[in-house]
């Protein structure tokens, strides 16, 4: 008998042993040793709450537990073991937390470095132990329906591939310095408009009490990975089920984004967006944000990398319907620090350049009638440049995007035989009173020559005096009291292109009749590119 009772006491031993040598090293089985039933706690549709038998008090708010009752939410479940955190609704698994022996290691060194936390090395200490024996708490609400299935086990989610994928985005210029200001790539904050520290001084003293450098955010089709300073956190897992199952009780606590959350959840999957804070004041990662392919819909509703966008986003559907009348398939544009540029059916249409001391310009006479600061123009173009520019295939209808490069280059036109115009003229009340070198209309018996009143609206939009068009073969510069804001770019086939789109928008234009826009076609659009042309508008 003692025989007996010794070897059961080394047993136990040896049993205790390996529990403590598998927990401390994260455990290699993949599995909990055992699993402890969930304690069950009932909660009363006051909040009020029993466990065990016993009364507990209040557990939860009232308005809490309707929010629950709406989403028809009876049972909410939560287990910690092996492979993370796992939450189920009415037996139903839902996205959870999920770790592994690295990320549980991370987690107790920032749990131990973190200050103010409770019994931090308590729980540091005891996260291995809950991975290796399985604890749970399962909450009993108020309600009527069928039986709910009883938790069996850990299930992890499954492995999926997205039918599309939205990116893939690299965001890896978003610094804060020391004194906690931000900046994205080399363009500060402030010329974003987000001028002065973004991070306050508690948390800065948090950050470097924990040691962060770096901060990493990866989505992936089955989650999203966390890492500090490149080591693993815990992170969120889940698959197409259990994202369909969190949006009952995701809308039931936000209604108003129940619309939202019904395009973006299921579009989770699909991202791939690679985000990188630093906190050393330098970039620890690049910046691209790829091509976004886009349709427009008939009806004007949009939709991007196969997905709807958002918010009821539309276009205006007579623009669709007279881009679709000018045989228009598909547009692709490219804006960066360098100008925009936009291709219609793969054809080029007239550039649009500037170069930074022309955007100043542009920025200081546009930012004020804006309400804006020039700084946020110029600076957002400079993001915009790092980020390898903002490009977008669109499609218009049944038509498939084009994902062909856009041509900048073109032809350099002839300027023998072009026309030669000058004039300078003196605008005022919207419409041409003088003329230099025949002086005032009036004096000469011809009437004002009156301005169309949408370009009057452009001109005293630019909050500018003086109005400066200059060409060059191939290109016209706008000018803006006698500097260069931008300059347009064309060549023939770009400018015969650019007529084709126009076309259904000038009805109520000369250019509506056939005669009309068959003689600029033929002989006024090939003159056009090689053409001297001096017109200078003086506003009054």
């Amino acid at each position: 008998m003692q025989a007996r009772s010794k070897i059961y006491r080394i047993f136990v031993v040896a049993l205790i042993a390996s529990l403590v040598v598998s927990a401390c090293g994260g455990g290699t089985s993949g599995s909990t040793w055992f699993n402890l039933p969930s304690a069950p706690i009932h909660v009363q549709a006051d909040g009020s709450a029993r466990a065990f038998g016993l009364n507990i008090g209040a557990l939860l708010p009232q308005a809490t537990v309707q929010q629950l009752q709406s989403a028809n939410i009876r049972k909410l479940e939560v287990r910690i073991g092996y492979h993370g955190v796992f939450v189920l609704a009415n037996g139903q698994s839902l996205p959870y937390l999920s770790w592994n022996a690295d990320a549980v290691s991370t987690l107790q060194d920032v749990l131990r470095r973190a200050p103010g936390v409770p019994n931090a090395n308590l729980i540091a200490n005891a996260l291995p132990w809950l991975r290796r024996i399985g604890l749970g708490v399962a909450i009993n609400l108020p309600g009527a329906g069928g039986a709910i299935p009883r938790w069996s086990g850990e299930t992890t989610v499954a492995t999926e591939q997205p039918a599309s994928v939205i990116g893939p985005f690299q965001l890896g210029g978003i610094v804060f310095d020391q004194g906690g200001n931000l900046s994205i790539g080399s363009v500060p904050g402030s010329a974003l408009g987000l001028a002065g520290p973004l991070l306050d001084a508690n948390t800065l003293a948090l950050l470097q009490s924990l040691g962060l450098d770096k901060l990493q955010i990866r989505t992936e089709p089955n989650g999203i990975r966390l890492a500090v300073n490149d080591r693993p956190l815990p992170g969120l897992a889940y698959d197409s089920r259990s994202l369909a199952a969190a949006q009952p009780l995701v809308a039931a606590f936000a209604p108003d984004a129940a619309p939202t959350l019904e395009t973006v959840m299921p579009a989770l999957q699909g991202a791939q967006v690679d985000l990188v804070v630093s906190f050393t004041g330098e970039p620890a990662g690049e910046m691209n944000l790829g091509v976004v392919p886009v349709v427009i819909n008939d009806d004007g509703s949009l939709s991007a990398f196969g997905f709807p966008v958002p918010g009821g986003a539309v276009a205006p559907p007579d623009i669709v319907q007279k881009l679709q009348q000018a045989g228009v398939q598909s547009l692709n544009v490219d804006l960066s620090e360098a100008g925009l540029f936009i291709a219609a059916n793969e054809q080029t249409l007239p550039t649009i350049t500037w170069t930074p001391e022309s955007l100043a310009t542009l920025a200081n006479v546009v930012a004020p009638a804006a309400g804006i600061s020039p700084d946020l123009i110029s600076g957002a173009l400079r993001l915009v440049d790092e980020t390898g520019g903002l490009r977008a295939n669109i499609a218009l209808g049944d038509s498939a995007p084009s994902s062909a490069e856009i041509n900048r280059t073109l032809s350099t036109p002839s300027t023998e035989g072009a026309p030669i115009i000058r004039l300078n003229a003196n605008v005022q009340g919207g419409a041409i009173q003088s003329i230099e070198g025949l002086g005032d209309l009036a004096a000469l018996g011809i009437g004002p020559i009156a301005l169309p009143p949408n370009v009057m609206q452009i001109l005293s939009q630019l909050n500018a005096r003086q109005i400066g068009v200059n060409t060059d073969a191939g290109k016209v510069d706008i000018n803006l009291d006698g500097n260069t804001a931008l300059t347009v770019n064309w060549d023939e086939p770009s400018l015969q292109s650019a007529l084709q789109l126009a076309g259904p928008f000038l009805a109520g234009t000369p250019l509506e009749d056939p005669t009309v826009a068959q003689f600029v076609r033929e002989q006024i659009v090939p003159v056009v590119p090689g053409a001297d042309v001096d017109v200078t508008l003086n506003l009054n």
